[in-house]
């Protein structure tokens, strides 16, 4: 018979029991010898249970007598409990941050070294007479870690003819399951409490499960249908905008509003109206950009040093401050290419106002800073950035600037941007050398990607073309049996717990990232193949989209059920990745980056159209 204690009810999908009870004080009149197991949830919204003297006597008996007892989450302050336990608890409870698991020693299902992740409370202290199964520590690794941990996760303590188990955090009783990662390797620990140690635990049952489907037709559909369903929207019909994201750790709707965002999801949702045959999707991409027209978004006071930049985000300050280059560029480049579509007047003039406010501060080179300040501006003015030779020299940045300049170009009929995009492209072909990377070189080419296609398409230039087949043949050297592009060479693997990192440390570790290199590839691998009809290509695309496909989420949640998450395991098959990016993390799901991008991708090549048509 197996007695488990769980106010919360957390506890039931993963422990086989017979009689449950939801405080401990239930026990005081029970024969506890007649259990085999005693289990008891500890965690009480997150504050560690303090368990009555009366109980803790009659559960030392159960142990000594034969009994095993497992506890998570239980105060560990006094004497009793923690020499129950083995595990003399120090601090007050603590909420994990960047820590992982580790497993502390070999057995038969899992290797000293290999990490895990979850997230909740927990609790750090000393243990003493114990055999230590997982330890929690810092460790900036993916997988594998050589040094220890630095405090107690899963910890076993003998007395008598039984035994007593302690976990120090939130495991079987975790409020936010789908935290525990990777998921196959949770299974394997379950595994090995249940035979080494005789826990009567079942195998988890994931939150998060990829569709394995390559439909197309199903799987834009699954994905439009996320946008309706998640609560991204503020309002159905798109006229309070889109927020920005599920957040990585929480799990929740991140409620942020960048115009970046906006852009990608008007301009899914347009494609979409297009494929559908359904004017009210079209209606809602205008609404979207409504949206930010109204909340004043872009500046459009002529004698502002920031007209026609629009802000990062919903920001109170009046004026743009962080211009960054990409995402100013991904609003003129939708708004142009949405006005050659629908000649909406609006959509041009306020495309050509950022697309000459960018101009206007590029340099001689075609290239430009990855942000400008509004300060900046103020103090030097635009000259001295158009005299400038600095530059961000990174394709995260250039790409899409040159990309907004074809619009432009096409749009104004203005040389001036067919000329910064070719020089520019050029530019970063001739000092390949000298290209920086924020992620991975994965990353920065998938983008590059977009500026050398459309460049090509446009001027047919030969030297563009060499350029653009040496940036494919290097991404299709990197491309997963599975068709996903596996993340590579990282330029800064020590750059871990700050914003923008990437989702893997080193080569080899089997991570596709879905906001910043396969998203982006559904759209700019396949410009690639309209400009070239190269077989090569068109085979490499053909792969990824039948990739992202695969791996579209199916989950109960609706938060999730439908998008991307954006670090995933090619080799195991699940999203997994490293968390050290503590802006965006591994397993951010993102309106527009991710989800629009890609079902953009997809459409696009259901429509059999470029956006340079």
């Amino acid at each position: 018979m197996i007695a488990l204690v769980d106010k919360s009810k957390q506890m039931e999908q993963f422990v086989n029991f017979t009689d449950h009870f939801s405080h401990p004080e239930e026990l005081i009149d029970k024969n506890l010898l007649q259990y085999e197991f005693v289990i008891i949830n500890g965690n009480d919204n997150g504050r560690p249970l303090k368990l009555p003297y009366d109980i803790i006597e009659k559960l030392w008996e159960f142990v000594e007598q034969g009994g095993t007892l497992y506890g998570e989450l239980i105060n560990c302050e006094d004497f009793p409990t923690s020499r129950l336990f083995g595990f003399k608890q120090d601090f007050a409870v603590t909420n994990r941050r960047l820590e992982k698991l580790v497993i502390a020693s070999d057995n038969l299902y899992c290797q000293k070294g290999q990490l895990l992740e979850w997230q909740g409370p927990f609790l750090t202290g000393l243990p003493f007479d114990t055999e230590r199964l997982i330890d929690i520590g810092h460790f900036k690794e993916t997988h594998q870690a050589e040094e220890e941990g630095e405090y107690p996760g899963i910890l076993v303590k003998h007395h008598g003819e039984g035994k007593a188990v302690f976990s120090t955090f939130s495991f079987l009783g975790n409020q936010q399951k789908w935290t525990l990662r990777p998921n196959w390797l949770w299974n394997d620990v379950v595994k090995w409490l249940k035979k080494d140690y005789g826990l009567p635990l079942k195998q988890m049952v994931h939150v998060i499960q990829t569709s394995e489907g390559t439909d197309m037709g199903k799987t834009i559909e699954k994905g439009v249908n996320w946008f309706l369903q998640s609560g991204i929207l503020p309002s159905e019909d798109g006229s309070l905008g889109v927020y920005e994201n599920v957040h990585s750790i929480r799990g929740n709707i991140s409620e942020d509003l960048r115009p970046d965002c906006h852009a990608h999801t008007a301009l899914l949702f347009h494609l979409y109206g297009e494929y559908s045959k359904n004017l009210e999707w079209k209606n809602m991409s205008e609404r979207l950009l409504n949206y930010l027209f109204d909340a004043g978004y872009q500046d459009d006071d002529p004698h502002s040093v920031t007209y026609g930049f629009w802000k990062w985000f919903q920001s109170p300050r009046s004026k743009p401050d962080q211009i960054f280059s990409d995402d100013n560029s991904w609003v003129a480049l939708v708004l142009l290419y949405l006005y050659r579509k629908t000649g909406n007047e609006e959509y041009k003039k306020r495309g050509l106002l950022t697309a000459y406010a960018l101009l206007n501060t590029q340099n001689k080179n075609g290239l430009r800073p990855e942000c400008i300040r509004e300060r900046e501006l103020v103090e030097k003015g635009t000259s001295y950035f158009r005299n400038s030779t600095e530059a961000s020299m990174n394709p995260h940045f250039e790409a899409i600037v040159h990309a907004a300049f074809l619009q432009a170009y096409l749009v104004s009929k203005d040389e001036a941007f067919l000329q910064a995009a070719y020089k520019g492209t050029l530019t970063l072909l001739e000092n390949k050398q000298k290209l920086k990377f924020m992620y991975s070189k994965t990353a920065g080419y998938s983008r590059f990607l977009l500026s050398l296609a459309q460049v090509y398409s446009i001027t047919k230039d030969e030297v563009i073309r060499n350029g653009l087949e040496e940036v494919m043949d290097y991404l299709s050297q990197h491309q997963h049996p599975l068709g996903g592009v596996e993340e590579a060479d990282n330029p800064d693997p020590e750059r871990y717990g700050t914003e923008d990192t990437g989702v893997f440390r080193l080569n080899h570790e089997g991570i596709a990232d879905q906001l910043y290199t396969n998203n982006f590839l559904c759209v700019n691998a396949w410009e690639a193949v309209k400009a070239t009809l190269n077989p090569s290509f068109i085979d490499f695309h053909e792969k990824i989209v039948q990739f992202v496909a695969s791996i579209q989420i199916s989950s109960p949640r609706r938060e999730f059920e439908g998008g991307w998450m954006r670090s995933f395991h090619l080799d195991r098959g699940e999203y997994f990745g490293n968390n050290g990016d503590t802006g965006w993390g591994a397993y951010v799901i993102e309106s527009g980056w991710t989800n629009a991008i890609i079902l953009s991708g997809l459409l696009l090549k259901e429509l059999d159209q470029s956006l340079l048509d």
